[in-house]
């Protein structure tokens, strides 16, 4: 009996003597198999009809995190819209055309054409990767999660592949965005004599995740250190933006626009405050003391 037949008789068999959780995961070996032939369409629409649907709306929220990535992953804020992140122009319109995609990712599913989800933004510290992620996620109206690779990392054989394939699977089964900050602690090239051979199998087992994953939101990967990433690492993401170093001029646009966001004018003092940053999250800082400083000063008032 081909294997595809006999996963779903074992699926009917499930379904009636009542065995759902046998049912789901049987059900996720069947897009997983569809996956691997290149049908990624089918495998979208079996995973669809497994996860529950998510509105940003929703007084139920996302699937909670199940016990075995409790560790690994942690829900950050959004960071308002895209538009209140100072990018070139060439990445800001790049970005739009992933939210494009995302609004009527329907009419694309109709039309046989895949939607773009995996993402990897590569530049220096502080010039708005992560910052980027939590905008894309609060314009999607999805949950935003960054994964702690300490918390996905396993001193057994075998046991970071395993929690890498829960990782994955919770991002096919629950829309969200799903953060793979400082991708390179787990995706180094491989090779090096000095290591183990354990790290290079993770790499591997990451890149086969990536390679097969149909996430229902977005996967964000970000470097600080692209030269160190496996050379195989990057045709498995289906857009690859560099993050320059901000200028002068967009570092004081952030700042500006954050301090309005805050619900603060910006003034002379934000502009002097500003003049040792080097990053937006150098501005950041620079926000926030300030306006904790306004703050208090009006309770002292």
């Amino acid at each position: 009996m081909p294997t595809d037949v006999h996963l779903l008789s074992s699926l009917l068999q499930a379904l009636g003597q009542r065995r759902w959780e046998d049912a789901v995961r049987l059900g996720e070996e069947i897009a997983s198999s569809e996956a691997r032939k290149g049908h990624a369409r089918v495998a979208r629409k079996l995973r669809g009809a497994l996860a529950p649907r998510y509105d940003g709306d929703s007084a139920e929220g996302p699937t909670p995190v199940g016990a075995p990535l409790a560790g690994a992953l942690f829900p950050v804020e959004p960071a308002g819209g895209l538009d209140e992140v100072v990018l070139p122009a060439a990445v800001q319109a790049k970005l739009g055309e992933v939210l494009q995609e995302w609004r009527l990712r329907e009419k694309l599913e109709a039309a046989g054409v895949s939607r773009r989800t995996k993402l990897l933004l590569h530049g220096p510290p502080g010039c708005g990767k992560t910052l980027t992620a939590r905008a894309l996620g609060g314009e999607m109206g999805l949950p935003i999660l960054v994964v702690r690779f300490d918390g996905v990392v396993g001193s057994y054989l075998g046991q970071t592949a395993a929690r890498l394939r829960e990782l994955f699977r919770y991002a096919e089964t629950v829309p969200s965005v799903l953060v793979l900050d400082e991708v390179d602690a787990l995706a180094q090239r491989r090779g090096n004599p000095r290591d183990v051979g354990e790290l290079d199998r993770v790499v591997i087992s990451l890149l086969q995740e990536l390679e097969h994953s149909v996430p229902q939101g977005l996967i964000v990967a970000s470097s600080n250190l692209p030269r160190a990433l496996d050379d195989a690492l990057w045709r498995r993401f289906d857009l690859v933006l560099d993050f320059p170093v901000p200028t002068n001029s967009q570092i004081k646009a952030f700042a500006q626009k954050r301090t309005i966001a805050l619900g603060s004018r910006p003034g002379r003092d934000l502009l002097a405050a500003l003049r040792g940053a080097r990053s937006y999250a150098d501005a950041e800082r620079t926000v926030m003391d300030l306006h904790r400083r306004r703050v208090l000063s009006r309770e002292m008032e």
